[in-house]
């Protein structure tokens, strides 16, 4: 927008006769207007940090079974769709079986 103003200011000091500058001038503005507009590559500037985003839920069985094994549970046996939409399982954490739940939001927590 100052870019704007100032082009603009910059042409109306002009002569008249001059309509090839002032052509000139105006197509600067308008790609200048342009670029301006063009959105950025990656997330909004309002997004929240990568850390603080809460993870998806798990939708089928697979992805419950690797969003398990990415938090530390391995050997997932019994796994089955809880009520809430959110998974348990039972499964090796730290060389012993725990009963584990994957809730809704895609948080994992053990039960013992």
């Amino acid at each position: 927008m100052y870019r704007q103003l100032a082009i603009g200011a910059l042409a109306s000091h002009l002569k008249e006769g001059d309509m090839c500058f002032r052509a000139g001038v105006l197509i600067l503005a308008l790609c200048c207007s342009a670029q301006a507009q063009i959105s950025p590559t990656g997330p909004p500037q309002n997004a929240p940090p990568a850390e603080t985003m809460q993870p998806a839920p798990a939708q089928s069985e697979d992805e419950a079974r690797q969003k398990l094994a990415a938090s530390g549970y391995s050997d997932v046996r019994e796994l089955a769709r809880t009520s809430d939409g959110g998974w348990t399982a039972k499964a090796l954490v730290n060389g012993r079986t725990s009963t584990v739940d994957l809730n809704p939001k895609g948080e994992v927590r053990s039960r013992d």
